[in-house]
């Protein structure tokens, strides 16, 4: 049976001390074995940057990152964005299987970028000895988030079949046939304690390296440190019970056994055309101010009759594709109604748009494409069909809409686009689509992409991210994961994991923070704003100011507590 269609035009549908009571012991051990835990806020301490130190840019965004004091040989004097974060020099580990010291396959400095691996290569460089490093260290528990810099490979090539990613007809042969194990890298080091490659031998669904897996994040509405790490290192029931293709699921439950989000790592990429655009993303990251008054989201979908259709599949429409174990509906429609329904954002600035064809591209101002309709505002998030908009796009539009956008800091692009995250490292393009590279050098902030042919049943989801991100209170690396239906397979997400939201008109005060003071102005200020703009200032409106204050206290405090939180 196959399910799965290339995200490429027009293309053909191709193809989870006191004694206590027994009773009581049973309550306290089921707590303490429980997945979940109190306390939800990402902490610096929690993040892990691994860069190589033979690579000047892979070496320089670390250092820019958690500052001189922890990226020995750098510039020097750099205080760091994050400077409670971790980082370590992969270039000190030793690759399993009697590799030599340095895990890159490169003997002396400079090392040039890197962005392809074969699997073989991925797992005995940077799996096993990442892994490794952290059960030396007692972190595997401790550290929730891996981030990749630039210079380090970002694609994994299928064991069997190298470059099949890249060819959008032989991927669905593998992907169809059960045997497709190429992925992103960070992507399969979302599950770094487990070998996933174990019997794999070129046959159908050998190792749990075929296919995708499920994400037990995918959904999430609370941090990732809700989930607790007490089971990480125990042995997975995984098994193929989704009923199409090989897509993984895992057991669910509290037990060891179960696959949950405590059980895997959060993965980011810090990269770009240029040290210069991941170092602007970067400082555009750290301050990020959503104006729900002037700010546009774009969802530019075409081809699509523009309401929500409760079956997959049937409407030709690749935003709704897949099997209902990964499927979670007409995501272009439901961000749109998610959007107007909230109501925080000013629906005028609601971008959708599901006509076909040249004239009804959306583009920015700062490129003619001689076409097109223009939209001026600053984009906080686009959200497009870009090379794949039915019925073509103006000009060169196809591949350059993203560079002709205003952009508000924080800026966020997921495209349906098959290979929108290929580009890093000097990979270079295919298929003549947008780049989340390209993206990231106009002026954006964060990207979710794919390195590889990924077919619209895995694409991330709009709505999820959004309520999320710009209208929860996620980091953006936690409001990512939560968008990807499944792992160990071709999206990653670029930019900094701690990025997170302020919304403007929850700033009441506007000191340039959203805390207790605003609770306290709420009650000053003569006329505090209709959050919600639904005509009254009421509890409602109180309760969505409440809930951003606790989330940003909370991770305020969590900075100040590193090392405290209990496992």
């Amino acid at each position: 049976m196959t399910v799965f269609r290339r995200l490429r035009a027009h293309a053909a549908p191709v193809l989870a001390a006191p004694v206590l009571a027994a009773p009581v012991w049973a309550a306290l051990l089921a707590v303490l074995a429980s997945p979940r835990a109190a306390r939800a806020d990402l902490a610096e301490d929690q993040v892990l940057v691994i860069y190589d130190s033979r690579v000047q840019d892979s070496r320089a965004v670390a250092e820019f990152y958690v500052g001189s004091a922890k990226v020995p040989g750098g510039a020097g004097n750099l205080p760091g964005l994050h400077p409670g974060a971790r980082a370590l020099d992969i270039s000190t580990l030793s690759a399993t299987g009697g590799g030599a010291a340095g895990v890159l396959p490169c003997d002396s400095p400079p090392c040039p970028a890197t962005p392809d691996v074969s699997y073989g290569d991925f797992a005995a460089r940077f799996r096993d000895p990442i892994r490794n490093y952290l059960v030396a260290q007692g972190l595997q528990r401790r550290v929730r988030c891996l981030v990749l810099t630039k210079g380090l490979p970002h694609r994994v090539h299928d064991s069997d079949s190298f470059g099949i990613g890249d060819n959008t007809s032989g991927a669905a042969t593998e992907t169809n046939n059960g045997d497709a194990t190429y992925c992103a890298l960070e992507s399969e080091l979302s599950l770094l304690l487990i070998n996933l490659n174990t019997g794999e031998a070129g046959g159908a669904g050998d190792s749990k390296a075929d296919g995708m897996i499920i994400n037990p994040y995918w959904k999430a509405t609370t941090g990732f440190g809700a989930w607790r790490t007490f089971y990480n290192q125990s042995t997975k029931s995984i098994t193929n019970n989704v009923g199409v293709g090989i897509i993984w699921k895992g057991a669910t439950g509290t037990s060891s056994a179960a696959l949950n989000p405590g059980d895997m790592y959060l993965v980011a990429r810090l990269d770009g055309n240029s040290l210069a655009d991941v170092q602007n993303a970067l400082m555009r990251a750290q301050n990020i101010v959503l104006d729900e008054d002037t700010s546009a989201i774009i969802l530019d979908e075409s081809g699509s009759d523009g309401i929500v259709s409760p079956i997959s599949d049937t409407d030709t429409e690749f935003d709704n594709d897949g099997p209902a174990a990964i499927n979670n509906g007409d995501d272009y429609e439901q961000t749109r109604d998610a959007l107007i329904a909230d109501r925080r954002w000013l629906p005028a600035n609601i971008r959708y748009d599901p006509a076909s064809g040249p004239a009804n591209f959306l583009v920015g101002p700062l490129v003619s494409f001689g076409g097109g309709i223009v939209v001026s505002n600053n984009i906080a998030h686009l959200a497009s069909l870009g090379a794949n908009h039915a019925g073509g796009a103006p000009g060169a539009a196809a591949s350059q809409y993203a560079q002709s956008f205003n952009y508000q800091n924080g800026a966020t692009f997921n495209t349906i686009e098959s290979f929108n995250a290929r580009a890093f490292g000097g990979q270079g393009t295919l298929a003549g689509q947008e780049q989340a590279s390209d993206f990231i050098a106009s002026g954006g902030t964060l990207a979710v992409g794919n390195v590889f042919e990924p077919f619209s049943l895995s694409v991330p989801d709009n709505l999820l991210f959004v309520q999320n991100f710009w209208l929860g209170n996620m980091t953006f690396i936690e409001a990512a994961y939560s968008s990807f239906p499944v792992i160990s397979w071709q999206q990653i997400a670029i930019g900094d994991p701690l990025a997170k939201v302020r919304r403007k008109r929850e700033d009441i005060n506007a000191d340039g923070r959203v805390d207790t003071d605003d609770l306290y102005a709420w009650n000053e200020v003569p006329s505090p704003p209709d959050l919600n703009r639904d005509g009254t200032v009421n509890a409602a409106d109180y309760a969505i100011l409440e809930k951003s204050v606790r989330a940003f206290e909370n991770a305020a405090l969590n900075q100040t507590t590193i090392g405290k939180q209990m496992d």
